[in-house]
C-alpha cells in the first residue's frame, strides 16, 4: 500500500523485489548487479513515471513496461513484478511456471509474449468466476507447478 500511495519504488525496494524474484524463480546472478547499477534518484523517477502511467489506466501497462525497462536489469518479467505490486488484479507477475502452464514453451521474455500471457490469464480468470483475477490465476499456476515438482510430477 505504501508503494501504491507514494507512486514510487526506491532502489532498496527494487533490490528486495529482485531478491524475492530470484528466490522464487530461476536464479540469474547477474540481475542483482545490474539493478544496483541504477542510481536511487533514477529508480525513483522512472518508477514514479511508470506507476503513474499504469494507474491512469490498466490499458497503459505496455507503456509502463517500456518506461521501467529503461532501468538496468529490468525486463518484462521484472516490470511485471513491479506493476503487479501496484495493480495485482490487473497485472500478473510473469513467472516461468505460470507462463509455461498458460502459453507453453518456448519461454521468451518479450512484451508481446507478456501480452499473450496476460490475455490467457484474463480469459482463465473470467472462466473461473468473479472472485478470480489475473494475479490469483498466476499464483495458482505457480503453486501447482511447485507442488507438482515436489510430488515428482
Amino acid at each position: 500500500k505504501l508503494i501504491k500511495s507514494k507512486k514510487v519504488i526506491t532502489l532498496s525496494q527494487l533490490e528486495r523485489l529482485m531478491i524475492w524474484k530470484l528466490r522464487r524463480g530461476q536464479f540469474r546472478p547477474t540481475l542483482m548487479g545490474l539493478i544496483r547499477r541504477n542510481s536511487p534518484k533514477t529508480v525513483e523517477e522512472v518508477t514514479n513515471k511508470a506507476i503513474t502511467v499504469a494507474l491512469e489506466s490498466p490499458k497503459n501497462v505496455a507503456e509502463a513496461f517500456k518506461i521501467l525497462e529503461s532501468l538496468h536489469g529490468v525486463g518484462p518479467a521484472t516490470a511485471s513484478l513491479i506493476l503487479s505490486v501496484i495493480l495485482p488484479h490487473k497485472v500478473p507477475f510473469m513467472s516461468d511456471e505460470a507462463m509455461d502452464a498458460s502459453i507453453g514453451l518456448p519461454r521468451s521474455y518479450t512484451a508481446s509474449r507478456y501480452e499473450k500471457f496476460q490475455r490467457e490469464l484474463s480469459t482463465k480468470a473470467k472462466e473461473l468466476g468473479n472472485e478470480w483475477n489475473v494475479g490469483l490465476v498466476e499464483k495458482a499456476l505457480f503453486s501447482a507447478a511447485v507442488l507438482g515438482r515436489q510430488d515428482g510430477k
